[in-house]
């Protein structure tokens, strides 16, 4: 009776394993569906989205070439720092030939920088702000400058004197015309270690005994250029700016930098309006409605005005006001805005527009 109970306990324990052994397996057999029935799905549900989200990323790409090519154009705002155009290269600039001079305002965005190029040397008359130095030093190159008779830096802002140390530092300055007016910005400092370290003769222009003052006049070959301004010590940077009529026979270019309302006025106090009649003026403070006074206008009375502004500036320069003034007046307007790089020639007679 005890081995057949032994026998009956073992084939029931048997029977309890094969029983477990099918149950485990057809968890595992279930579990391994399930599982593959999710993967599929995952799957599945991945295929059909796939296609949306490939349109979805097309359509992103598709903007971002539309911006990056047409951003600028459309919305004044350059995307994914796009500067393509600062950077490509610049086309040869036109040269003077014997018995021409040529006045080059140079498009460095919101700033100045004007290049004057005679068989008798070159001159610049400010350097723009620092970012803009691949725009200036190309068109240098193209023009062919490696040296310059006389660099002119009319102010302290930083878009006028932002290349003026690498200027310095990297080609032959004989001369450097700045306002007797200190700064205490770095640009500033760097360019007068900069000046102090090439030892170039440097010519302060302002109202102190050992400066030269409102009146003093300097040649580049045939073209005289005449400082009419500052005739006083202003507080403010812009109104100390220096501001030249350079001459050429018959044709004449005056230049004003940022200079204000002040400044203007006591340029009309100071001078007759036959010598501040000029053919060409300079806008001063790139079009702002701080400069460029009606008063001022009338007595200049010049028939081409040059704009030298960036594009979609901040500023909100040309100002409407000036532009009005402008148009009123009958004069003939060029923006580096809009025109980019714009050139005059002149042969002691008259002007010609070259680009």
């Amino acid at each position: 009776m005890a081995q057949t109970g032994s026998g009956q306990n073992r084939t029931t324990s048997s029977a309890r394993g094969n029983a477990q052994s099918k149950a485990q397996s057809n968890v595992q057999r279930k579990v391994q569906s399930r599982v593959k029935s999710r993967v599929k799905r995952k799957v599945k549900s991945k295929i059909r989205k796939s296609p949306i989200i490939i349109a979805i990323l097309i359509i992103l790409a598709a903007v971002a070439v539309l911006l990056y090519s047409y951003g600028e154009q459309w919305f004044g705002i350059s995307f994914f720092g796009n500067d393509k155009d600062d950077k490509k290269t610049v086309e040869k600039a036109p040269a003077p030939k014997d018995g021409e001079i040529m006045f080059h305002f140079i498009e460095v965005g919101q700033g100045d920088a004007i290049l004057i190029t005679s068989s008798a040397g070159n001159m610049l008359i400010d350097t723009s702000e620092k970012s803009a130095d691949d725009k200036l030093m190309a068109y240098l190159e193209s023009a062919d400058v490696n040296s310059l008779k006389y660099l002119v830096l009319t102010h302290t802002d930083a878009d006028h004197i932002g290349n003026a140390t690498q200027i310095i530092e990297n080609y032959k300055v004989e001369n450097v015309l700045l306002p007797d007016y200190v700064s205490s910005s770095d640009v500033y400092l760097e360019m007068m270690e900069a000046i102090k370290r090439t030892q170039v003769n440097l010519i302060l222009i302002g109202t102190d005994e050992d400066c030269e003052q409102s009146g003093y006049s300097f040649r580049l070959g045939s073209l005289v250029n005449t400082v009419i301004s500052p005739t006083k010590q202003y507080e403010d940077a812009n109104d100390m700016s220096i501001v030249i009529k350079s001459e050429y026979g018959d044709t004449s270019v005056m230049f004003t930098g940022d200079a204000g309302k002040k400044p203007e006025g006591d340029i009309l106090s100071s001078w007759s309006k036959d010598t501040l009649k000029c053919d060409i003026l300079k806008a001063g403070h790139h079009g702002s409605n701080t400069s460029t006074t009606q008063e001022f206008l009338d007595a200049v009375d010049p028939s081409i005005v040059v704009i030298s502004c960036g594009k979609g500036n901040s500023y909100g320069h040309p100002h409407d006001e000036v532009m009005e003034r402008l148009q009123d007046k009958g004069v003939t307007v060029y923006r580096t805005d809009m025109q980019g790089n714009i050139v005059f020639k002149t042969d002691g007679k008259t002007f010609t527009y070259v680009e």
